[in-house]
């Protein structure tokens, strides 16, 4: 129990300075020269594969054919939640597996993404043709049309004997393997690095990775127990205190406020990647961590402290980044995080919440799913409405056990969205491998598709003997029939 004398100490935040930056987010970037920056094709894809409405729209495609040799593979990346990006054509494991075996490398947009919408706006009514079934026949479709479309596109006339393999990182990692399984017999293997196959309303093992990664994580949890008595208070003038005193003041709603501390943690911890060796890098776990260890102030002053000065290196609109009604009502075209917010709403959940009692919390315990799901009606009206039918999409694609061969998983132990996915750790249950016909490979220190996107020259965490297996793996699709 807290004591009167315990909540006097939190009456007024401290006003500390910043001490440094914690754990700022890395990401090895491929930028394509201007001779290597071409200009996108465009695909006439069908609105609707599953219904009635038989009009077409423009999917932003980017092909390289640099590589291809007769009868080589054609590898197809959707770009999942994310923009279509042509840098991906000359950087990146989908490439060196394109260069390594003769292969053609196609990227992609994903419907309702980027440049690709099938609809005028954003509005409700206008989201229904975003779901997974539109997005995997989306890539059958264009599959069946692509020696022609490749051809008067780039003028490379494909082999008849060459074989697809579709690859994704994350949500599109998810379709790769998912379209393997619907269309055997026009994808022929698939590699999937940190695919989240199960589709999970409540989502808490994401902060059980989260806090095994992180030393300080007790700290941590002794900080959000500290604000969630905060906000059990009902004080105006002390959690108005320390949204000031957290660089949050312009988010008015105070679960908001209270989520908004999970961000810089979850980010560090999903795309970590360790410091190379010989360098003065900084280790961002240890960065981040390095904020808990001033003793002068209590675990709340000091996450305070971390995330206003996360919100001030980067530069964050703190009401577009963490008010969970910000853009309800815009339904203009280009809002990706809406199209994904449908998504979660419809299909998926993937909602983050605190793990279960007796596991110490990293975020507030008024972070639940239900909290995180009631916005879906306001953003996208009566479209959407119940409970996410999880069951569903786990029932049709197989959860951790699908009916899948030819696939090539791969994930870093250190990625929260491990949990979901399919992986070679007998931590994670018995009986939830499911290894025939199919590759799996994990990385210890790795996190959220590491595989994907650093660079080659990284051989000190073991991201290069992955990739060696992953070639192997896929030489040896390649070679069956």
């Amino acid at each position: 129990m807290w004591t009167e004398s315990q909540m006097d100490m939190l009456d007024s935040p401290q006003g500390s300075e910043a001490m440094g930056v914690a754990g700022r987010m890395r990401f090895s970037v491929y930028k394509p020269s201007a001779v290597q920056n071409p200009e996108p094709f465009w695909f006439m894809q069908k609105v609707d594969h599953t219904g009635l409405n038989n009009t077409l729209f423009k999917q932003r495609i980017y092909i390289n054919t640099k590589e291809y040799k007769a009868g080589g593979p054609i590898y197809l990346f959707n770009s999942g939640e994310t923009p279509a990006s042509p840098s991906y054509l000359y950087g990146g494991e989908p490439y060196q597996l394109a260069k390594n075996t003769g292969g053609i490398l196609v990227i992609m947009e994903h419907r309702y993404y980027g440049q690709s919408y099938p609809v005028s706006d954003m509005s409700g009514p206008s989201m229904q043709y975003l779901t997974v079934e539109n997005s995997l026949d989306d890539i059958a479709n264009f599959i069946r049309n692509a020696p022609a479309f490749i051809q008067a596109s780039t003028g490379i006339e494909i082999a008849s004997n060459s074989k697809w393999v579709v690859t994704g990182g994350s949500y599109s990692a998810t379709l790769a393997a998912w379209a393997r399984m619907q269309y055997p017999d026009l994808i022929h293997a698939a590699y999937a690095s940190s695919a989240p196959v199960v589709a999970q309303v409540d989502f808490f093992q994401y902060d059980q990775v989260v806090g095994e990664a992180l030393p300080c994580a007790s700290k941590i949890a002794d900080a959000i127990d500290t604000l969630d008595l905060i906000l059990d208070s009902k004080s105006r003038t002390l959690i108005d205190s320390w949204k000031r005193a957290s660089g949050l003041e312009q988010v008015k709603d105070d679960v908001d406020f209270a989520g908004a501390f999970i961000d810089q943690m979850s980010n560090v911890v999903q795309y970590y990647v360790p410091p190379a060796p010989g360098t003065n890098a900084p280790d961002a776990i240890a960065s981040l961590c390095s904020w808990f260890d001033r003793q002068q102030y209590i675990p709340l002053q000091n996450l305070a402290d971390m995330t206003s000065a996360y919100i001030r290196f980067n530069s964050i609109d703190t009401v577009s980044a963490y008010s969970s009604l910000a853009g309800a009502h815009s339904t203009n075209l280009g809002q990706d995080g809406r199209a994904w917010y449908y998504q979660t709403c419809t299909q998926f959940g993937f909602w983050q919440t605190a793990p279960r009692p007796p596991q110490r919390r990293l975020r507030s315990k008024y972070l639940t799913a239900e909290w995180q799901r009631t916005p879906c009606s306001v953003f996208f009206g009566d479209t959407v409405t119940g409970d996410v039918n999880t069951d569903k999409i786990n029932s049709k694609y197989g959860g951790l056990k699908p009916n899948v061969t030819r696939v090539v998983f791969v994930n870093g132990l250190h990625d929260p969205w491990s949990r979901l996915s399919i992986v070679s750790e007998a931590r994670y249950g018995k009986g939830l491998t499911n290894t025939r016909g199919n590759t799996i490979l994990t990385m210890p220190l790795a996190s959220h598709v590491t595989d994907f996107y650093v660079g080659a020259n990284r051989t000190d965490f073991g991201v290069n003997v992955v990739r060696e297996k992953i070639l192997e793996a896929i030489m040896q699709y390649l070679a069956e029939d």
